[in-house]
């Protein structure tokens, strides 16, 4: 589950349909992202992100930083 992706809609006040329209993709294709079932093509993303005004790292990758990552140690 997307949780920053629901949020950004949610705080604009906008159900799926109307995000999806204003974005310019369908509903079904904003819930599987939201839901977590589709990753989405990187134009789909650049889309999503230039409505909100945000980076696609931070609505689509910012949540899967691991525990590894957030304690600081590199891989290498």
């Amino acid at each position: 589950m997307n949780k920053t992706l629901i949020k950004l809609r949610t705080d604009r006040g906008l159900n799926q349909e109307e995000a999806a329209k204003e974005i310019g993709i369908s509903q079904s294709m904003l819930s599987s992202l939201e839901q977590g079932y589709r990753s989405g093509s990187d134009t789909t993303k650049i889309k999503i992100a230039e409505f909100y005004g945000k980076s696609v790292e931070f609505i689509f990758f910012a949540h899967k930083i691991t525990y590894r990552d957030k304690k600081g140690e590199r891989n290498e």
